[in-house]
């Protein structure tokens, strides 16, 4: 492992516990306390991250069109696992007129329901091949990669498309100069949300939003693999072994190693892709957010011993340290005012005026600024749509969370695309956090009559627990009303 990457890692965590030394509570409580303040670290790292990309997205800009390029031989790879095979065959149908006879399109099918195969086996009428395999070793990065070992000599570009994000016909045509470059490992386009039929789909398209307009135009030479819209260069795949197979999430994976390996990247935000499904309703949404974490928590081994550029370096740790954000240090701030209103346990111990003057400006400039970065393409609706989704995968990103330490395996999981019936048991977690913040309020109240000695902590407690409802009720409310 390299002493740098442990270095930029360790420090959010090292500056938390010195100042838990200085600003906790004694005892068991020094351990939650030191979750409450490694939050507001992390939370401030992630934001001057952001704001690092937004500076280098502010020079953002595309070469022009250049049709003068290297004449390549192209293989478009659809990797499917029981979609519905109907919208399979139409992305099938636009990556072939998208390639315009510059290479042939596969179908790399694990499907187990009948239907499925019987559909996507007539695809070969239309000149796409479909290949099949008896073992799902790697899950998709794995058929990926044993395509490449039988066909991949026959090409010098590998295109990936999901079954639902069909590419444009001018797609190749605006990408293939960036390969000009022999450095240039990949070209990433940004993915589609299009089929906004529901408020969670809505939603979701919210939440990706200030990633692919800004941080993605931030990563200047180093943007991540999205796993679809992506073209490689064979030739360095090859270089790092193929797709990474270990992890649910093989695109930022291997991104990883290539920029190791002193590969560049080049993000072309074009909306070079025109139809997309998000996740439509709520187990959809949280299957792709359990997927979409677990395979970032996996990332933090290899992200400790790959060569960066210190840039580089920083974007894959703060890649890291969203997901801890929105699972386990989100749990720790909803728990954080409970346990102060509700049981009386105070786990800081400096003066609330030092945290009003230090920490709320720090929150209301950062959200201003972070408002104002993205206002082009991101409305006030977006903002509480985005918070409201996002707050909801606490959970699951938690679990993620937990099943990474303990090294537990999870199974790759499609993210489904037909609309379903929200069942009870996914709510009721949200809920009994509704409940209890609530009853903190309550408790909070009457304490603040009781015992005016505290009561700028206990206001302080009261606006962290009135904060989060609003955002849970409007994920509930879109949950509900999922099919509106």
């Amino acid at each position: 492992m390299r002493v740098l990457n442990i270095t930029i890692f360790v420090l959010p965590f090292l500056i938390s516990a010195i100042l838990t030394y200085f600003l906790s509570a004694s005892g068991l409580l020094a351990i939650f306390s030191y979750f409450v303040i490694l939050g507001m670290v992390i939370c401030a790292s992630i934001f001057l991250v952001f704001l690092k990309e937004y500076i280098s997205a502010r020079s953002y800009s595309l070469a022009p069109l250049d049709t003068k390029h290297a004449e390549h031989r192209i293989a478009v790879v659809i990797a499917t696992f029981d979609e519905d095979p109907e919208i399979v065959k139409d992305t099938a149908a636009s990556a072939v007129r998208a390639l315009k006879g510059r290479g042939d399109v596969f179908i790399l099918s694990d499907a187990t329901d009948d239907r499925c195969k019987a559909v996507i086996g007539e695809l070969e009428k239309m000149g796409v091949r479909v290949l099949t395999r008896d073992i799902r070793r790697g899950y998709k990065a794995g058929a990926i990669n044993d395509f490449l070992k039988e066909y991949g000599k026959n090409y010098t570009l590998l295109a990936i498309f999901d079954a639902d994000q069909r590419p444009s016909d001018s797609f190749f045509d605006e990408i293939l100069q960036y390969f000009e470059d022999e450095k240039v490992a990949f070209v990433q386009v940004p993915q589609a949300y299009t089929e906004l039929d529901t408020r969670i789909g809505m939603a979701a398209k919210s939440q990706q939003t200030p990633f692919l307009r800004t941080v993605m135009r931030g990563r200047d030479k180093s943007a991540f693999s999205l796993g679809s819209g992506t073209v490689y260069r064979i030739s360095a795949l090859e270089d790092v072994g193929g797709l990474y197979e270990k992890t649910v999430t093989e695109d930022v994976a291997t991104s990883l190693r290539l920029h190791g390996k002193g590969y560049k990247s080049v993000y072309v935000d074009k909306p070079l892709i025109w139809y997309g499904i998000p996740p439509r309703d709520l187990k959809a949404y949280l299957s792709q957010q359990s997927r979409w974490s677990i395979g970032g928590f996996q990332l933090l081994s290899r992200l400790l011993k790959e060569k960066l550029s210190l840039t580089a370096l920083i974007d894959y740790i703060a890649s890291w340290m969203y997901w801890f954000k929105v699972g386990p240090i989100t749990m720790v701030q909803i728990i954080a005012p409970i346990l102060f209103l509700l049981f009386d346990l105070y786990y800081l111990k400096f003066h609330p005026v030092v945290y009003l003057i230090v920490y709320i400006p720090f929150i209301l400039s950062g959200t201003s600024l972070y408002l104002a970065a993205v206002r082009k393409f991101y409305s006030l609706k977006d903002f509480v749509y985005h918070q409201s989704i996002e707050l909801l995968a606490f959970i699951p990103v938690t679990l993620s969370f937990l099943a990474w330490l303990v090294r537990r395996e999870r199974a790759f999981a499609v993210t489904g695309k037909i609309i379903e019936k929200t069942e009870k048991r996914l709510i009721i977690p949200y809920l009994i956090v509704l409940t209890l913040l609530i009853a903190s309020i309550v408790r909070g109240v009457f304490t603040l009559l009781e015992n005016p000695a505290i009561r700028l902590a206990v206001l302080i407690n009261i606006f962290w627990a009135a904060y989060f409802i609003p955002f849970i009720v409007f994920g509930l409310f879109m949950v509900l009303r999922s099919g509106e």
